[in-house]
Order: C-alpha cells, then structure tokens, then sequence
C-alpha cells in the first residue's frame, strides 16, 4: 500500500521573496529571504535582496551586515557590490555628519552612536551535538536601572559560523534576547561599560532554562 503524500506543498522561499520584493512588500519580502539563506548555500542574490528589503524597514544593523556581505563576496564590478558600496559609504557620511552636527559648542548627541560592544557565538544543541546557529536573529534593547526600556535597540544575525557582533553602541544596560515575541531561547541582562566589547557566548548553559533575567509576570 503506497504511503499518502503530503497534502502541504513545501514553501519556494526564493520565489515568494521575489513576489513580495516585486510588489515592494519589504518585510514579507525579508522574512521569506532570512530563511532561504538558511537553506541555501551562500548567494550574492539573496544577500543583496535581504539587503534593499532591511533598508527600506530601517533595520540599519542587519542592511549594514547583508550589505558588507555582499561587497566581500560580489564581483567587484558587479551592480549588486557598486550599489552595496554606495549604501555602505552614504551610511558612513551620515553617520560622521551626525557626529559633527553643532560643531560650535552645541553638539547634537546621537544616542545610537557609541564606542562600546558586544560579541560571542551562538550555540544550541537538537540532538546532533552542538552546533552554531547560522543566522541567528539577536536583540538588544537598551534599558534603565529599573528594568523599563529606554526605546533603543539593535538587531545582528550571526555568521554561518554562529558568530555575532554588536558594534559601535553607547554603553549601558541591555536586555539581549533572540525573540522579544514568543518563546526566546536566551534573555540576559547585559552591562556594557564605555570602551568595552565583552564577549559572550550564548548556549544551552544560559538560556532561560537555567537562566532567565526577565521572567514573565504571573497575572
């Protein structure tokens, strides 16, 4: 007796990424790209997609990565690695005329602007042994003494090897977490003090299994 086939189609993430791009739906778009480049091996194509889509939802951090990624790996002369290179050097110049901005003695502040960091890798283990998470999405969110949100973040993915880096934020409190909606894997408290780029590794060992720096209040 042959076995019953399934009746979901499976989903064409590249197709559908292109349809919602097509159609200038960014984040649907994105959504559809992050998990492609899950699947796939690594493609200037989806890098650079992923890229324009971040872009338009002002997702600065992860733009700011696809689009470094894209001029490492592009053909020097490639359309995608020129507009890369432009993205990248027009992100650079706002980014320095905002820190002259008020040059005569009333220096306007960005608060996003900082010279401090944060950097580990990404582990998790599903039965196969441990292994890096590829593309992990990572969040950090800026808060007071007290716990409530100062309404900063910032968001990185890690590399294919698992590794992540947060660069150039103001020191602080963070909350950092890999899911601010459902169920996270991690939820930390993080101080990061001026200067600084601590490193930590996020794993099975501080995930909120066995460590929860913001658990959900009970109603």
């Amino acid at each position: 007796m042959p076995s019953p086939q399934s009746t979901t189609a499976e989903i064409d993430h590249v197709a559908e990424g292109n349809k919602a791009f097509d159609r200038q739906d960014w984040g649907t778009a994105a959504t559809h790209y992050r998990i492609a480049i899950e699947q796939r091996p690594p493609e200037v194509f989806l890098h650079y997609r992923l890229a324009i889509a971040t872009s338009w939802l002002e997702l600065r951090d992860e733009a700011t990565t696809e689009f470094e990624w894209v001029v490492a790996n592009a053909v020097v002369s490639s359309e995608e690695a020129r507009v890369a290179r432009e993205w990248l050097d027009a992100a650079r110049k706002r980014r320095a005329d905002r820190a002259g901005a008020g040059g005569s003695g009333s220096d306007v502040k960005d608060e996003r602007a900082g010279d401090s960091g944060l950097h580990g890798r990404v582990v998790w283990s599903e039965g196969r042994g441990t292994q890096p998470l590829k593309r992990q999405q990572l969040h950090l969110y800026a808060i007071a003494e007290d716990g409530t949100s100062k309404k900063m973040s910032f968001q990185v993915r890690s590399d294919f090897e698992g590794n992540y880096r947060f660069k150039n934020i103001p020191a602080g409190l963070y909350k950092l977490t890999d899911d601010n909606v459902g169920t996270p894997k991690w939820r930390l408290k993080v101080e990061i003090k001026p200067g600084e780029d601590p490193a930590l590794d996020l794993g099975p060992d501080n995930s909120i299994n066995t460590r929860d720096d913001f658990p959900k209040k009970s109603t």
